[in-house]
């Protein structure tokens, strides 16, 4: 062997080309500390790419391929409550009918199910604590398969009434309440005026449902087990060994079509679907995280162009250099080396910026979005796949876009180099075509990114604008969860509520309250089959309205304007005759053409078996959120229907008047937790996904948009340097400095309308993804599409000028003497 291996054999070789790779890294890292203000923009474009990017992918990761944090998660399926011909899916489930599936399937070796509460946590001497809770059946930790990191979970036995109350605390509650202390197992705490002995701590990552504080078991002889119509309860299973989720499905359907024949005045066409408990957790997050991810890459991309033009730019500014190695023996393919070497030294550290950046913001992104908008939020991070994920395609970038200017080495001719300084050849204008398709390319991804942000941002403005058919400025709203056990009547519960309601008002400063159970956009909707007199009880159609009973004062204190009819009296109280208010909606879907006053309805025939008179109709609100359609809605009287849970509304003259409200409301119930919240904030909650969406897509194109701007500045820039000598000939044969203005500038327009029609073409394919998320904006907005048309070619132009200006300003001489 005569190679510099001395014939020393394999392992000296392998030595001999770790030594001259370590060697060509140094020399690498050398020449790019000589050029430090390309290194820090080539590392800073490509961290700002691949930061997003991983940013949105570690979202991603953590709510849709991350396994659940449960015990063999693919064995648990979730269940959906289907009703065809109501047009209605949705995950909540009647306790009667989780016990029928618990008793009839044989796919499952446990079923369990939970369904959200509120609880106040008072202790001595401090306010009362709203807890978010979650009533929960005896199979429901077995089932998930996670033990407690401290105590236990609960027995069979405390699944009863007659049983000592018992409850397992979160880990965030454990930590929040009892600063994580070992001993606050076996306490006994107040929950609901209630005497309750803490068992166990879960762990930190369980979280089922999300954001809950505690769990309590719901007895078995609760009265709820009885109302098939109660649809609240998620229910969750686990396949038994070599049973798969469309086996399970088909036996629930059947199980769901005996109970309907069963009991058809409320199971009628109602059915169960059965799915992958992870499918089910993340099916509103797919296609969004789909698109935000589409969206970083789209950044991501004109990122790497920006690389691609700085290294290209880089490699044909030091060909002349490289030329003069090549004559002092260096070989082309060790030069191309080194040249791949410092690209991918770049890429990785650019890599490694854009993760630190992602780490970073991730906390901050979580944690200031509101609690349930993001599922398994407290699981996002910079998970190892996804770090690694980040680093394999920061070194791709750099090897790939590295490949331009060694190829650009590979095909030398050293003499023409020598000869000519680099400054002519086919090279120069071949890179000019590259660089042109790398501009083109940053322009048409820009606007693809810009038209999408645009359409979200001008969805959002409609959706804030739009009219939620009521007032709802200067409201106070307060959720009330009073304790069942202090009331043994309904007519017990009315008058709690009208108590507060009474204090409330008489506040100086309060303009009128009230209670609603079904208060709009403030998160909670009760929703029921009704059936209208003189037409077959049997037949329940596709007739559901929300179920709303309110104080009198309801209308008058959210402004709701009155259509025909009356609003409920003091009358409207226990003795009087059962009556009702339906809202417009309801009254042109159940009688079209017709007078609805008079006419009567039946609602919830297990609280009240009469028939109720339509005494008025309002005009329609906004249930859910802004961009829902507007419910059928049935306001019946609070005092004689009211419901375990309800909504204080209070209208405030005088902001200041706040906290006098509250004083009022602790003198009614010291135990009230008070935690109140503005209509109109809730109301901005609801917009809060779309909101974020914008934003996301919003900080999207500025970044990309900026990108642009500087790619194309870059470009021009190096163009114009390149053809200094050109535009000196150009000058002395006559040519004006405007002239050569227009050109430089006419260059780069050209290559900004190539993009925007490669843009238009790409924008209408992408924004037609969007189309789910947009409210009153169609995908092909006409203005949107115009106003990028012009805006875009003005930035290309602005970052063009510079470089068109420097070139108008180049004396001849010295153009024409420049080597």
């Amino acid at each position: 062997m005569t190679s510099g291996t001395g014939g020393r054999g394999p392992g000296a070789l392998i030595w001999w080309r770790m030594t001259t790779l370590l060697a060509e890294i140094h020399e690498a890292l050398r020449q790019l500390r000589r050029a430090p203000g390309f290194s820090l923009v080539a590392v800073g474009l490509l961290a700002l790419g691949l930061g997003t990017t991983t940013a949105i992918c570690s979202l991603a990761y953590a709510i849709v391929l991350r396994p659940l944090p449960f015990r063999d998660p693919q064995g648990l399926v979730g269940f959906r409550a289907i009703n065809s011909v109501k047009a209605i899916t949705q995950d909540g489930h009647s306790a009667s009918d989780f016990l029928d599936y618990a008793q009839r399937a044989q796919s499952f070796s446990g079923l369990m199910a939970y369904r959200p509460n509120f609880a106040a946590y008072t202790r001595p001497g401090e306010p009362a604590v709203r807890l978010v809770t979650a009533l929960v059946t005896e199979n429901f930790f077995p089932v998930l398969g996670v033990a407690p990191v401290g105590g236990r979970t609960f027995s069979a036995d405390e699944f009863s009434v007659s049983a000592p109350r018992a409850v397992v605390l979160s880990n965030v509650a454990w930590r929040r309440l009892f600063g994580a202390q070992p001993n606050a197992v076996g306490r006994t705490i107040l929950l609901d005026d209630q005497p309750h002995t803490i068992v166990g701590i879960m762990p930190e990552s369980f979280r089922e449902p999300e954001f809950v504080d505690a769990w309590l078991p719901f007895p078995k002889e609760a009265p709820e087990y009885f109302a098939r119509d109660s649809r609240f309860w998620n229910i969750v299973g686990r396949l038994k060994p070599g049973v798969t989720a469309p086996t399970a499905h088909a036996e629930l359907q059947g199980i769901a079509a005996d109970l309907a024949r069963q009991f058809p005045e409320t199971n009628r066409d109602w059915s169960t679907r059965v799915q992958p408990l992870h499918e089910l957790r993340t099916r509103g997050m797919r296609t969004t995280l789909l698109l935000l991810t589409g969206a970083v890459a789209l950044v991501l991309a004109i990122a790497c162009l920006n690389l691609a033009n700085l290294l290209l730019a880089r490699g044909l500014s030091r060909l002349q250099d490289l030329a003069v190695r090549l004559a002092l023996g260096a070989t082309p393919q060790q030069l191309a080396r080194r040249i791949l070497i410092e690209s991918s030294l770049l890429a990785l550290l650019g890599g490694a910026v854009g993760c630190a950046l992602a780490a970073g913001a991730l906390p901050v992104l979580v944690t200031r979005l509101p609690a349930g908008l993001i599922p398994r939020s407290q699981e996002v991070a910079l998970h190892p796949p996804v770090l690694l994920a980040a680093l394999a395609i920061a070194l791709i970038t750099g090897v790939l876009f590295g490949l331009l200017p060694a190829l650009q080495v590979l095909r030398t001719d050293v003499n023409t180099l020598l000869k000519h300084g680099g400054t002519r050849g086919a090279s120069n204008a071949a890179a000019a075509r590259v660089q042109g398709l790398l501009v083109t390319g940053q322009v048409a991804l820009s606007f693809v990114v810009l038209a999408a942000s645009l359409l979200l941002m001008k969805s959002l403005l409609q959706l804030q604008n739009s009219n939620p058919g009521f007032d709802p400025t200067h409201v106070l709203t307060l959720q009330l969860a009073p304790p069942p056990t202090r009331f043994e009547t309904n007519l017990e519960l009315a008058q709690y509520y009208e108590r507060l309601v009474t204090e409330a008002a008489a506040v100086p400063g309060v303009a009128s309250a009230a209670v609603n159970a079904s208060a709009p956009l403030c998160g909670i909707t009760l929703q029921y089959p009704f059936w209208i007199e003189g037409r077959p009880r049997s037949d329940v159609g596709a007739d559901e309205a929300v179920y709303a009973p309110v104080t009198e004062d309801f209308f008058a204190t959210i402004k709701l304007p009155l259509k025909q009819g009356r609003t409920f009296n003091p009358h409207d109280n226990e003795r009087g005759a059962p009556v009702a208010i339906i809202n417009e909606t309801l009254a042109r879907r159940i009688f079209p053409g017709e007078n609805p006053i008079g006419r009567r309805v039946l609602l919830l025939p297990w609280l009240s078996d009469q028939y109720r008179e339509i005494v008025g109709v309002v005009g329609d609100t906004r249930q859910d959120n802004l961009s829902s359609p507007t419910p059928a809605q049935i306001y019946v009287p609070q005092r004689q229907m009211p419901w375990f849970f309800s909504t204080l509304l209070v209208r405030l003259n005088r902001p200041d008047a706040a906290r006098a409200v509250q004083a009022a409301m602790q003198r009614v119930d010291p135990t009230l937790p008070f935690s109140p919240t503005t209509l109109e904030g809730n109301i901005a909650l609801t917009t809060t996904q779309p909101r974020l969406y914008a934003t996301l897509f919003g900080i999207f194109a500025v970044v990309a948009l900026g990108l642009s701007a500087f790619g194309i500045y870059a470009s021009m820039s190096f163009t114009t340097r390149r053809r200094t000598r050109e535009i000196g000939i150009r000058m002395a044969l006559g040519s004006t400095p405007s002239q050569v203005l227009q050109h430089v500038l006419a260059q780069a327009g050209r290559l900004a309308a190539v993009g925007l029609a490669i843009g238009l073409m790409l924008a209408a394919i992408v924004a037609n993804s969007l189309r789910g998320l947009l409210y009153g904006v169609q995908p092909g907005d006409p203005w949107i599409y115009a106003a990028l048309c012009v805006f875009l070619p003005l930035v290309a132009l602005a970052a063009a000028m510079p470089s068109a200006l420097r070139a108008a300003r180049l004396p001849p001489t010295c153009a024409l003497q420049d080597d």
